[in-house]
C-alpha cells in the first residue's frame, strides 16, 4: 500500500519536522503547503518533504489571527481557517495527483504523526467496505453556519467532517475530489469539506454515506494509534467516559447536547 501525505501548516514546525522524519521511515509522499508565517525561521526546508509549496499568509500574523478569532466570538468578520485551509488543501490534492500513492492522508501542522499502525488499519477497513473517504465528525455539536451565526447543529445524518485528519482513496482524487474546494461558509472549514464530498457524489450519481467511513463522530479520537491531535484540542475527560459521553450526544437532540456541552465545559474549565 502506497501512501501519500498533505500537510497544510502555518507556523508549526517542529511539529511538521517530527511527522516528516517519522513518515520517511515507511517511504511515503509528502507534500507541504504552508501559508508564509512571516517568520525566515519558521519556514519549512522544502528539501525534507517530496513537493513543497509556500502561499501567502491570510491573516497577516500570528496575532492578528488571534484578534481575528477573538472578533469572530463577538460575531464579527469571518474565520481564516476556511479560506487558508481550502486554498491550501485544494493545491496539495492537484499536486498529489503526479505521484505514485493509492490513499492520500491529509493532517494539518499542528496533528503529529509517529507511526502508521493506527492510520493503516483505518485504510484497510475503508479498502474492505469500498470506501473513497475516511474522516471524523463532530456529532451533538453546534458550529457556524454559513451567516457566521452559531446555530448549525452537527446532527448525526450531517456531511461536515473535521480538517485536522481525513483519508481519500486517490482514484476520487484524480477524478477531481478535493482539488477545488469551494468555500461554501465562511466560518466552518467542516462544512467545505463535507460539502466538496457531496458535490463529488452528486457528479458521479453516488451517495455520501455509502462512500464515506466515519473514523468516529466526535472531535479529536485517541484511540488511533500513531495518530497525535494539538494537546490543546483533547478532552480532559476520561476515554471510557467520553466514549459513554458521545455514544448519548449521537442519539440525543441540539436541546440535550447543549446542556452536556454546558456541562462539560464547566467541568474541563475547573481542570
Amino acid at each position: 500500500m502506497k501512501l501519500g501525505f498533505i500537510v497544510s501548516m502555518y507556523d508549526e514546525i517542529d511539529i511538521v519536522k517530527e511527522t516528516i522524519t517519522n513518515l520517511r521511515k515507511y517511504d511515503c509522499k509528502i507534500i507541504v503547503i504552508q501559508s508564509d508565517p512571516g517568520n525566515e525561521e519558521m519556514i519549512l526546508d522544502e528539501s525534507i518533504c517530496d513537493k513543497y509549496e509556500k502561499m501567502p499568509d491570510v491573516a497577516g500574523n500570528r496575532e492578528e489571527y488571534a484578534k481575528i478569532i477573538e472578533e469572530k466570538k463577538k460575531g464579527k468578520g469571518e474565520m481564516i481557517g476556511p479560506i487558508a485551509l481550502t486554498r491550501n488543501f485544494s493545491r496539495g490534492f492537484t499536486l498529489i495527483q503526479d505521484f505514485d500513492v493509492d490513499y492520500v492522508i491529509i493532517i494539518t501542522g499542528d496533528t503529529k504523526i509517529t507511526n502508521l499502525e493506527g492510520i493503516t488499519k483505518i485504510i484497510k477497513k475503508m479498502e474492505k467496505s469500498n470506501k473513497i473517504v475516511g474522516g471524523t465528525r463532530t456529532i451533538g455539536f453546534t458550529m457556524y453556519d454559513e451567516f457566521g451565526k452559531f446555530t448549525q447543529f452537527q446532527h448525526k445524518n450531517i456531511t461536515n467532517i473535521m480538517p485536522q485528519f481525513f483519508i481519500a482513496k486517490i482514484d476520487a482524487v484524480r477524478s477531481g475530489l478535493f482539488c477545488n474546494i469551494i468555500r461554501t461558509n465562511k466560518y466552518t472549514t467542516e462544512q467545505c469539506l463535507g460539502d466538496e464530498i457531496q458535490r463529488y457524489c452528486k457528479e458521479n450519481n453516488i451517495r455520501f454515506f455509502d462512500e464515506f467511513y466515519r473514523i468516529c463522530d466526535y472531535g479529536y479520537p485517541r484511540f488511533v494509534n500513531g495518530l497525535h491531535y494539538n494537546p490543546e484540542q483533547i478532552s480532559k475527560i476520561p476515554p471510557p467516559f467520553e466514549g459513554m459521553i458521545n455514544w448519548v450526544r449521537y442519539w440525543s437532540n441540539k436541546k440535550t447536547n447543549d446542556f452536556i456541552t454546558k456541562i462539560f465545559l464547566k467541568i474541563e474549565n475547573k481542570t
